[in-house]
Order: C-alpha cells, then sequence, then structure tokens
C-alpha cells in the first residue's frame, strides 16, 4: 500500500513517537484554544526573549482577544533603540501604531496606519495551536502543574527544530514556548491572564496618538 510521508497505516506510524504522543498533543492543544478563547474576552500578559549565548532582544506583549475582535501592544528592545507597537481590529477595520523610541531626532518616528477591513489579521506574535502538523515526532509528559509537550523532526528545513511547550494541567492555560533554530532559542511565557474585557477596549481612539502621522487605506 503506498502513503505519503505523513500517513499512518492501522494506528501505525513510521516516524517515532508519533504513535503514542501525536494524537494527544492535538487533544491538549485544542483544549488550550477552546480555553484561550473565552466569549466574555480575555487579556494576556507575555515576555518574549530572544538569546544565541547572550540575550539579544526582549519584548512585553499584551494581548486582548473577544470573539473576532483583538488588541495587542508590544514593547520590545534591541540594540539600545525602543519600539512600541499597537496593532487592532474591531471587526470593521484594523489599525497598527509604532513608534521607535531614540535619542536621533531624525530617526525618531510615530505613525498610525489604519485599514477598512473585515478580516481579522494574523500576528506572529500569537500561539499556533495546530504547530504540531509542522513536525514528525512528539512527545508529552505529565508532571507537575504542567503538560510537557516537545515536538522535533520537523518537516521543513526553515523550520525550528525543537519546540516545547507548557500547558496547565488543571485549566489548560498557554504557560510557555520555547523554540530552538540556528543557534537561537525563543522564549515566551504567560505571565498575567485576566478573563472579561469590554467592548470599549477594542475601539480606536486617535486622541491616543496625537503626534502620529495618520495614513488611511
Amino acid at each position: 500500500m503506498d502513503t505519503s510521508e505523513n500517513d499512518c497505516i492501522y494506528g501505525r506510524c513510521r516516524y517515532d513517537g508519533c504513535i503514542e504522543y501525536l494524537a494527544q498533543v492535538k487533544e491538549v492543544l485544542k483544549k488550550c484554544q477552546e480555553k484561550m478563547s473565552c466569549p466574555h474576552g480575555m487579556k494576556v500578559d507575555m515576555t518574549v526573549e530572544v538569546t544565541m549565548l547572550v540575550k539579544l532582544t526582549g519584548a512585553k506583549i499584551k494581548t486582548l482577544e473577544k470573539n473576532d475582535k483583538v488588541r495587542m501592544l508590544v514593547e520590545s528592545k534591541m540594540l539600545g533603540k525602543e519600539m512600541v507597537t499597537e496593532t487592532g481590529f474591531d471587526g470593521q477595520q484594523e489599525w497598527e501604531y509604532s513608534h521607535l523610541k531614540t535619542d536621533d531626532v531624525k530617526a525618531k518616528r510615530e505613525t498610525l496606519t489604519i485599514r477598512k477591513t473585515t478580516k481579522k489579521p494574523k500576528n506572529e506574535n500569537t500561539i499556533d495551536f495546530e504547530i504540531y502538523k509542522n513536525y514528525k515526532s512528539g512527545n508529552i509528559k505529565f508532571d507537575g502543574k504542567y503538560y510537557e509537550i516537545t515536538l522535533t523532526k520537523p518537516f521543513k528545513k526553515n523550520t525550528p527544530s525543537k519546540v516545547v511547550m507548557l500547558i496547565d494541567k488543571d485549566k489548560y492555560y498557554f504557560r510557555e514556548l520555547k523554540t530552538k533554530a540556528k543557534g537561537a532559542t525563543v522564549t515566551m511565557k504567560t505571565t498575567k491572564i485576566k478573563i472579561g474585557v469590554s467592548d470599549d477596549a477594542f475601539k480606536l481612539d486617535l486622541k491616543k496618538y496625537p503626534n502620529a502621522v495618520v495614513v488611511r487605506k
């Protein structure tokens, strides 16, 4: 019987770790996605660090989500420069505000771009609950307070060689993700979770950006 490299035959798979664990990984991440998609809205604070022997850059992320509405604030530092980025989507438009904070007056800038759209934008800082589809092998441990998910052997070369995730055993909240690729390690951690977000939190208020150059598309 001919099969593609992703196929399992009679419950057995040609990749180590797939038989026992990938189905469990899928189930845990599905429950995590359900818990992290609260209809009353959810506010999540996270930190992101990139290291390669030493810390290269770090960021603080605040995400508010409610149904299809989203707002995200990212404060990042790299090589002495600080960048503040805020993105939002209220169901009818999306916007992105960026502010490069620097002592160089010429380089300092603030922009606010507004686009009319009904399609929720994708963001690289959001959690990919189907990340297991990119890997041939998976493992899951039931230890302490968390499920520890490990994914290895990516299908594509440009995919991180290893991913480790921590998910609450009781509440199924996302707690940590660590990836390794080309000598660099990226660590994303949840620091605070709050249930319930007002609809007003997703409204665009131009008064918040008095110095920004506004671009409408």
